[in-house]
């Protein structure tokens, strides 16, 4: 995946620490948001370029700090467990999860979108901790790496390590 938006450098904390004191409920250490549409269908490609834009302008000093991480693919292939093309927008801080859930479900449109927590088991937060907007959409479930990883993805790393649930909160993101 390409990163739309970025970390920063210089205190990523800026965008995983909340300005409120707030957490999630443990496991869950943050949020992906995923965004469906067909790549060979110029209207719903269109469409979701349009939303993605859209949430950089109405957000944009969570998108400039790192509090809502975009990504893309770089080419059209489809990646699993997602059946079709998708862009991505993760969240750490509970105080922006919310606004950002409320924005997607007044602007998702015709997109299909997949929220999920990051808990360290794939498979569950895929499914059955997972919500949907839109239609719900089949996933290919035995893409997922062995349950005995039990690792989340570091957060706002491109191809960070997965770290253990337990560990996540201390774990000081380097860039």
């Amino acid at each position: 995946m390409e990163y739309v938006t970025n970390l920063p450098k210089e205190d990523p904390s800026v965008a995983t620490t909340s300005v409120h004191g707030l957490s999630f409920t443990y496991p869950v250490q943050y949020y992906d948001f995923h965004v469906y549409y067909y790549a060979r269908n110029p209207k719903s490609n269109n469409e979701s370029n349009q939303l993605r834009d859209k949430l950089l302008k109405d957000f944009p000093e969570e998108a400039a700090n790192g509090s809502i991480l975009v990504k893309k693919l770089p080419d059209d292939r489809v990646i699993g467990p997602h059946i079709t093309q998708f862009w991505e927008a993760d969240v750490r801080r509970p105080e922006v999860f919310i606004k950002v859930l409320s924005w997607f479900q007044l602007h998702h449109g015709n997109l299909s979108v997949l929220i999920h927590p990051q808990t360290g088991d794939d498979v569950e937060d895929h499914t059955n901790r997972a919500f949907w907007l839109g239609d719900k959409l089949p996933l290919i479930l035995d893409s997922f790496p062995p349950e005995s990883d039990g690792g989340i993805p570091e957060f706002g790393v491109r191809g960070g390590a997965r770290i253990k649930p337990e560990d996540f909160d201390s774990h000081k993101t380097v860039l």
